[in-house]
């Protein structure tokens, strides 16, 4: 057992609140609802803030990468605005050069 004394240390704090419980319910309960209601919450803001804290620390350290487009990459470009072309030429000449508003004139 590599971490016997946190085991340890655990079953202590676990009969103290026990042991507590059974002689003084009442303070107990108190307790409870105090760290229920305003302990957890302090704690969740903590890690949050403290995760910002190391979200914006990361975002200054990153490394952007740029990538020159290949050959291939350059011809579909150009195949890609070759057919953009081509279906404005085609929708030209369906409409006879008028522009469509989308409602019939």
């Amino acid at each position: 057992m590599e971490n016997w004394a946190k085991y340890i240390a655990a079953a202590a704090i676990a009969g103290a609140v026990m042991g507590a419980a059974y002689y003084y319910p009442a303070e107990t309960f108190i307790a409870f609802v105090t760290g229920w209601l305003f302990i957890i919450p302090v704690a969740f803001i903590v890690y949050f803030v403290y995760a910002l804290w190391v979200y914006s620390q990361d975002l200054r350290h990153r490394i952007v990468v740029k990538i020159k487009p290949s050959d291939a990459v350059k011809l579909l470009q150009r195949i890609k605005a070759a057919q953009i072309k081509m279906e404005e030429l085609l929708h030209e000449e369906t409409n006879n050069g008028k522009k469509s508003y989308g409602f019939i004139a």
